[in-house]
């Protein structure tokens, strides 16, 4: 008993020092037992007074604890032990007679080292102690005695809510609970006191006087436990988890979808930037080609400078048009230019007009070497009469000069 004592301290200081590995839910639960109840007790018979009898007797028990940390919970209890009358031939019956309430302080025994909320099978001890009741029957008057008990047991995790309990107890009664006196077993033997064991009779009652002895009544029992507020609260709990879980589901799907369409503006963004370029390069590129065009076109020229009739003489009304040669040929180092002179047919003669035509042709090349172009830039031809240019007559006195 002192061991017992001492396990159940310990479990007290211990109590509200473990550490939950998960969730804990505080909460009440409502438990159904049942059994037998094995029991020590004094009886007087035929043979003389056995001090020790055993009986078994069934048992019941209802039970309403609340659970306050994984290790600790207290729960009250109703039981209804059957009790030991006399019946028919003074023989002894079983017969309700008896009502037992107690409170017990009950320890989980593993959840002192760690709590899983999860674990199967859970050992347990308590102990508790209350009062027990007898009903007056027969001969026997009604009694209000104390009770202590102590025991340990096994829950069988079904559910959430549901856990099959296997109990043992040893519930310490007042002797008076199964005992019978003489009177009850039809006995003269009245008045009359058995050695030294302290048990004096009276007529029809047993006095105890000393020592002060108990019955233990030994139950093993097989219940039901209902976490009834646990279960509550660890339904709140995983529908409040549920509804977070969908809430940030929620906010990250609102935060996946925001990236989402920032990242797809992001694109187009980049797409319109990416185009604008494209097109500021094509534009630019466009720019450059038509400009090396205009430069190209620009670089190659064609000029017709015209004579008058059986002359070789550069006009000033011409003059622009050689300036015009000068500066695209000084514009463009490397460009070259081609002169070539011709003579109508109408007037003069064959030889004539060659001659005519090669002093054409030399007038624009000196005009051109005076103002700074290199001899080897300027390639000078003449063809007379031979070739016409021209459906006109004045339009074939004419040198031709093509820059290139």
């Amino acid at each position: 008993m002192k061991r017992l004592l001492a396990i159940f301290a310990a479990a007290a200081l211990t109590t509200f020092a473990v550490n939950a590995q998960v969730i804990f839910f505080p909460g009440w639960y409502l438990e159904v037992q049942g059994g037998a109840m094995y029991s020590s007790s004094n009886e007087w018979g035929y043979a003389g007074w056995d001090k020790v009898k055993h009986l078994n007797l069934p048992n019941a028990s209802l039970n309403l604890g609340y659970e306050f940390t994984p290790v600790f919970a207290l729960r009250g209890a109703l039981s209804g032990p059957f009790g030991n009358f006399p019946g028919p031939d003074h023989m002894s019956i079983h017969r309700f007679g008896y009502a037992q309430a107690t409170v017990d302080a009950k320890f989980d025994i593993l959840n002192m080292f760690r709590f899983v909320d999860t674990r199967i099978v859970s050992p347990y001890i308590f102990a508790g102690a209350g009062l027990n009741y007898r009903f007056p029957v027969e001969s026997k008057e009604a009694f209000l005695g104390p009770a202590v008990r102590l025991g340990g047991g096994l829950e069988f995790r079904l559910s959430n809510l549901v856990d099959l309990t296997l109990e043992l107890q040893d519930n310490a009664l007042h002797n008076k609970f199964n005992t019978l006196t003489a009177a009850d077993t039809g006995t003269d033997r009245a008045n009359e006191y058995h050695g030294d064991d302290g048990l004096y009779y009276g007529g029809e009652v047993l006095l105890i006087k000393k020592p002060f002895r108990w019955d233990d009544n030994i139950a093993a029992l097989v219940g039901l436990k209902f976490n009834i507020g646990a279960n509550k609260k660890r339904i709140a709990a995983a529908a409040a988890a549920l509804a977070a879980a969908e809430a940030e589901a929620a906010r990250l799907a609102a935060e996946a979808e925001a990236a989402r369409l920032a990242a797809e503006a992001e694109a187009a963004r980049l797409e319109a930037e990416r185009l604008a370029a494209e097109k500021a390069e094509a534009d630019r590129l466009a720019a450059e080609a038509a400009e090396k065009a205009a430069a190209e076109a620009a670089r190659f020229v064609t000029e017709h400078v015209f004579f008058e009739l059986d002359k070789a003489d550069l006009r000033d009304s011409e003059m622009p048009k050689v300036q015009h040669l000068i500066d695209v040929l000084n514009k463009y180092p490397d460009a070259t230019i081609d002169l070539s002179a011709y003579a109508d047919k109408e007037t003069g003669n064959h030889k004539r007009n060659m001659d005519l035509s090669k002093r054409r042709v030399e007038v624009v090349a000196k005009a051109l070497k005076d103002a700074g172009i290199a001899a080897d830039r300027i390639n000078t031809d003449y063809y007379g009469d031979t070739v016409r240019v021209a459906p006109e007559a004045e339009e074939n006195r004419v040198t031709i000069c093509v820059t290139k």
